[in-house]
């Protein structure tokens, strides 16, 4: 940005249903002598296809299959980058190589760098500055063992992150794009289900129909799509109320669109009416008046992920799948009578004292149902008095004949469906359905997260990505507590509890057992049960496609719009839509955000949606910060303004990179010295009253970085001079960057020379007051808080 004086005088122009512990069931023992099996029902025959006349093979999904990460990359930048990311984040972020049953923040193949950089949530291309990967990096907000708490291996030097910087700044801008593909429009999408609908003639109205055509255009690779394909073809499994399973079946060459009859899931109409009340107002799911005509529905085509999003969440989810609104009744539906198996001790148990997922001890009980397995979990919110289980081991109430039974203050389900497949559910304690898990009993997050929201585990949604491959195992500690020479068990309460309690090798088959069958199922519906997306289980996967920040080109292949007609849409905006308009076409927006820009651009009510809750829910970790510049696509000689709205009360830096790398401050300068932006509230600079203005005359890009921070404290390496400069001038950025990383380690590793900057500034200060300048002392403006600062980049270019 140049500036020049005007007038004014201005410069410048399972999940949590798991089992009591994560460890994975051991393989198959021989049971000893006297020790029974419970009996299960075989798995029935599957129930009719849900194909409509003549359908088309999927291609092989074998190409989204678990395999090895990638090797590491030959070219130089890549290479160095792929090994700061193994030393310090596959623990965490690399499927086959995490520390815990699920890869931390829904990444899992951090070492694909291909799929990196064509992500861009993660990565943007050239902009290491606007990429997320590099500024969990360089905020130091991650890997929270690393910097939160004890690590073999340090944390990344500066050196190791700038390796990751360089690996961004020199990818080629077209990264991650399909130009050799030939869009799948609307046109060919509504002539695939008119063909099915004129084939299944009296019997279209049934019919309903799933796509992905649009993950397709926005360069979805083919092993993605194959994992999505799954991911469809799992879900309406997991919801069907069908006896047997049922195979998806495209309806078009490329197996992009799917069809699904009603009748096939043991769905109604009604069934769909209330999938289509949670529609979103995206362009895209207006479809003809005929194929609606034909369907009786509003709604006849529904994007796949979104489809994925809403169907696995409750209470929705329960009620595709029809899980009762009472432990007692779901108990029933599944052919289990859970005190009366309690009393008779034919039920088998498992017990941990410290849970990896809950804050006290926990209980995993499994019953023998009528369609499989019946797997009960106890939670606790601690491991005293009346919630430990290993000083109470007989209960719940009811189905004990002791009076000092355990009380749970929540309950966990994952039981067989008719058909085989799987289905979670939460209860409180008094048996009372609930969609997600209650407050006070899950682990609470840690390390730099600690002062978030606590896990809020929803039932269904997230339990899918624990339960990728079906019950999860459990070793018991019980009966080595129990039957220990120490153990402070009573005689009568030791014998009493001990038959419950599964020997290991009993417990292994078991495990085994409904691992077999539920892969049995998979098998008949086509599923494969190895397939992962990105290292996440499909269903997660595909649900979490929804829920990611979307750019503009995965908005246009979205709302299926011509790219132009889109742009026009979003110029003309005005109102609220008109700042969301801004922030799409230069960066990317959160799917609320996006779902409100769409309803205001049809005129519809535009309501504000809070982030959701969730085991994999994107906590609020950061502030989350936007910026626009008006106009738009700035020409030669004109008069810009930078706005910048943040969701909590931050302190904000702006700072203005040009063609050449200079890098200037252009907020705070010394015309607007109070950097507060408060939330919610739109900050422009410069303000309409400011003495100065902002001309756009550089030839180039030119960069604008963005930062809001609770703290007070400017960003490390800026220094306020504005007796001597009116904007803070910078340097190179590059070099400046360099700078700022090897600085803020020395400080963050040397306490001494922290100590010493911590004592300069004070004295500055103090030569400031008693030079009568008035410095009033600012707080943190989220006191007691980690937050990470919120960022945001965008690049003006006449190119």
């Amino acid at each position: 940005m140049k500036f020049h004086w005007h007038l004014s005088g201005a410069l410048f122009a399972f999940c949590a249903v798991a089992a009591a512990s994560a460890a994975q069931p051991a393989p198959p023992r021989k049971l000893p002598p006297g020790v029974a099996i419970h009996h299960q029902e075989p798995l029935g025959p599957p129930a009719p296809v849900a194909a409509p006349p003549k359908p088309r093979p999927s291609p092989p999904l074998t190409a989204a299959r678990i395999t090895p990460p990638p090797p590491r990359p030959g070219e130089t930048k890549a290479a160095k980058a792929y090994d700061v990311f193994d030393a310090y984040c596959t623990r965490c972020h690399q499927a086959g190589k995490t520390t815990s049953p699920l890869p931390s923040g829904g990444l899992g193949d951090i070492l694909d760098l291909k799929r990196l950089a064509a992500d861009p949530a993660l990565v943007r291309p050239q902009l290491p500055d606007a990429s997320r990967l590099y500024d969990v990096l360089v905020t130091r907000h991650a890997p929270l063992d690393v910097y939160g708490g004890p690590s073999d291996g340090g944390e990344p030097r500066p050196e190791d992150i700038q390796a990751v910087r360089e690996w961004i700044r020199d990818l080629p801008a077209t990264t991650g794009a399909c130009a050799e593909r030939h869009p799948v429009s609307r046109d060919d999408i509504a002539a695939a289900v008119r063909e099915a609908q004129r084939l299944e003639r009296d019997r279209a109205s049934d019919l309903r129909f799933v796509s992905i055509a649009h993950l397709y255009n926005a360069c979805a690779t083919e092993a993605e799509l194959s994992g999505y394909r799954t991911a469809l073809a799992k879900l309406l499994n997991s919801v069907s109320r069908a006896p047997g399973p049922v195979k998806l079946a495209p309806i078009d060459d490329l197996s992009l669109v799917f069809a699904v009859r009603l009748p096939d899931l043991n769905w109604t109409r009604s069934d769909w009416d209330e999938i289509e009340a949670a529609a979103p107002p995206t362009p895209s799911l207006s479809w003809p008046d005929d194929i609606k005509t034909r369907a009786d529905a509003l709604l006849p085509i529904a994007p796949g992920d979104w489809f994925a999003a809403v169907v696995s969440d409750p209470p929705l989810y329960y009620r595709l799948n029809g899980t009762p609104s009472k432990l007692a009744d779901l108990a029933h539906f599944a052919g289990v009578d859970i005190d009366q198996d309690i009393r008779l001790g034919i039920v088998r148990r498992a017990a941990v004292k410290v849970s990896s997922v809950t804050r006290g001890n926990r209980l995993a009980e499994r019953h023998a149902g009528k369609n499989g397995a019946f797997w009960i979990i106890y939670d606790f919110a601690t491991s005293e008095g009346a919630q430990n289980v290993f000083e109470r081991p007989l209960g719940p109430k009811g189905a004990a004949l002791v009076a000092d039974t355990f009380r749970s203050d929540m309950i966990r389900v994952g039981y067989a469906l008719p058909n085989g497949f799987l289905a979670y559910a939460l209860f409180d304690e008094s048996g009372g359905r609930i969609d997600r898990a209650l407050p006070g009993i899950e682990a609470p997050y840690t390390g730099a997260e600690a002062s978030n929201p606590e896990p809020g585990t929803k039932a269904g949604a997230n339990c899918f990505a624990c339960h990728a491959d079906g019950v999860l195992g459990a070793r018991d500690e019980f009966r080595a507590f129990a039957t220990a020479e120490a153990s402070p068990l009573s005689a009568e309460v030791r014998d009493a509890a001990l038959p419950l309690v599964a020997p290991e090798s009993e417990l292994a088959l078991l495990v085994a057992g409904d691992v077999e069958r539920y892969s049995a199922a998979l098998k008949a519906a086509g599923v494969d049960a190895q397939i992962r997306v990105g290292g996440d289980e499909p269903v997660t996967a595909l649900a979490k496609r929804y829920r990611r920040p979307v750019g503009f080109e995965a908005a246009v292949s979205e709302t299926a719009l011509l790219r132009d007609a889109f742009l026009l849409q979003l110029a003309e905006a005005k109102g609220e839509a008109a700042p969301l308009a801004r922030r799409l076409q230069q960066g990317v927006l959160p799917r609320p955000d996006l779902n409100r820009l769409y309803a205001l651009l049809k005129g519809a009510e535009a309501k504000r949606t809070a982030a959701s809750g969730g085991f994999l829910r994107d906590v609020e970790t950061e502030i989350g910060l936007s910026v626009w510049i008006d106009p738009p696509r700035p020409q030669a000689g004109d008069l810009v303004t930078i706005t910048a709205e943040a969701d909590a009360d931050c302190y904000l830096t702006i700072i203005s990179v040009d063609s050449k790398a200079k890098a200037t401050v252009l907020f705070p300068n010394d015309f607007e010295t109070d950097d507060m932006a408060h939330a919610g509230k739109a900050l422009a600079v410069p303000n309409a009253s400011a003495p100065y203005q902002l001309r756009y005359k550089a030839q180039g890009k030119e960069t604008i970085v963005a930062r809001c921070s609770t703290s007070p404290k400017p960003p490390m390496g800026i220094e306020h001079d504005f007796e001597r400069q009116k904007f803070t001038v910078l340097g190179n950025w590059e070099i400046f960057i360099q700078d700022t990383l090897m600085t803020d380690a020395e400080m963050r590793l040397n306490p001494v020379k922290a100590e010493r900057a911590a004592a300069a500034r004070a004295d500055e200060r103090r030569r400031s007051a008693a030079a009568g300048v008035a410095q009033e002392p600012r707080p943190d403006t989220m006191p007691g808080q980690s937050l990470r600062d919120g960022r945001a980049v965008l690049v003006i270019s006449n190119e």
